[in-house]
């Protein structure tokens, strides 16, 4: 028997509801809903367009569907929030944020904003690849390399490679690589050399595409809406395979599936399938099959010690890294009070729209045991305005302070008693 229940049931009150829903029935989405190209037995799609806050106090986002109803959605207004205003302050002219829960991988912030093109949002900016992955794709090198039997702890011996590969920095030259260090540390500090020596030395282009594809590189990822899938083109030339394995080109990469690649090393090395949508009533205020189970199984794609080796490189990036600065004071110490495991990205280029430095930041926290993962990517004009790694920096800190405030709650309920 089909349950019927008031809209009031989601959560929110009956004022804010009947108000959102009335500003929500648009000419666009009622077409959307007519057009008779939902298949069957397809879960109502979220029309993100139409995402608003509900409840007198902003409890929760709720969103038109495009077959008439509403969506209760997984985001975390704290979240979504703070992660706005931040790339709203800066006037970032190319900006999106992702933030997942780990282990059940709710979506708690889908953030796309332009200072640019106004017209860009979460649809354009979080959901499709139009960055280049850079040094992000170290992440998939890494776990290839680890995969095939090298130890983190190896040592290469090298010189150059700090913001360009040539055919010498591939070649073992004592007189010229007098710096050696290991392969934890190459990822750490994004040494283009390391990375590409061992690489060349230990993999061949087709396993290194192989575990790019394993990790979601040109491959589609289930989620409520469309995910433009990621590009990756793995030459054969050894110059040129040398460089895509250090991030140079070659790969893009979505701030959701930046996201989703971070989750998998924090969950051991299982993908999961984000979800965006919490439950659903239809038009008439009829609950819908709530989805509890994820759009697609949880599959393992790396082995569980290699994912958990490629976490620990991930620390290195904040503690002695390339993102040190942003999350460790002077003198080393960490500036929030858990590490943070990620990646840093950079690369520009003169683009249709003029000159864009992409920044890239993909991580999870606590690094010891996984909350949240996330993935910011800025497009920065000629005069950056802030890295990607200070908005994940902003994202942990306001996830940490909300589970603060929540723990204090329960506190006081509590001692109430």
């Amino acid at each position: 028997m089909r349950r019927t229940f008031s809209i009031a049931a989601l959560g929110f009150p009956l004022t804010a509801i009947a108000t959102l829903a009335i500003a929500l029935l648009t000419p666009e989405r009622d077409a959307a809903a007519q057009d008779g190209s939902r298949k069957e037995g397809r879960p109502p799609i979220p029309v993100l367009g139409t995402m608003r806050l509900a409840g007198p106090a902003g409890q929760g986002y709720i969103a038109a569907t495009d077959d008439g109803g509403l969506a209760a959605l997984t985001v975390d207004p704290r979240l979504q929030q703070a992660t706005e205003s931040v790339l709203r302050a800066f006037q970032i002219p190319y900006g999106a944020a992702v933030v997942l829960s780990v282990p059940d991988a709710r979506v708690l912030a889908l953030v796309g904003r332009s200072a640019a093109d106004p017209r860009l949002g979460p649809a354009e900016l979080a959901l499709r690849p139009w960055a280049p992955a850079a040094s992000v794709f170290k992440v998939v090198s890494a776990t290839a390399l680890v995969g095939s039997g090298v130890s983190p702890e190896a040592r290469t011996c090298y010189h150059g490679g700090v913001s360009a590969l040539l055919p010498e920095n591939l070649a073992d030259l004592p007189v010229l690589d007098r710096r050696c260090d290991t392969l934890a540390r190459g990822i750490g500090k994004s040494q283009n050399a390391i990375v590409a020596k061992l690489v060349t030395q230990h993999l061949s282009p087709a396993r290194l595409e192989s575990v790019g594809h394993a990790l979601g590189f040109g491959e589609e990822i289930p989620f409520e809406l469309p995910v433009e899938p990621s590009h990756l083109d793995v030459p054969a030339d050894a110059l040129e395979f040398a460089r895509t394995a250090a991030g140079f080109w070659h790969s893009t990469l979505s701030p959701m599936h930046g996201a989703v690649l971070a989750a998998t090393i924090a969950s051991g090395g299982e993908m999961l399938a984000p979800r965006l949508v919490d439950h659903v009533v239809d038009a008439e205020g009829r609950a819908l099959a709530a989805p509890a189970t994820p759009l697609a199984t949880p599959r393992r794609v790396v082995d569980q010690d290699t994912a958990r080796s490629v976490g620990r490189m991930m620390e290195l990036t904040t503690r002695i890294g390339t993102a040190r600065r942003t999350f460790c004071d002077r003198r080393g110490r960490r500036l929030l009070p858990v590490d943070v495991a990620g990646k840093t990205g950079t690369l520009s280029a003169l683009t249709d729209h003029g000159y864009v430095g992409y920044s890239w930041f993909v991580g999870f926290a606590p690094a010891n045991k996984p909350a949240i993962a996330f993935a910011v990517v800025l497009g920065n004009g000629p005069s950056w305005r802030i890295k990607a790694t200070y908005v994940a920096r902003r994202i942990v800190t306001e996830y940490l302070g909300e589970q603060r405030d929540a723990d204090k709650s329960t506190v006081r309920v509590l001692a109430a008693r």
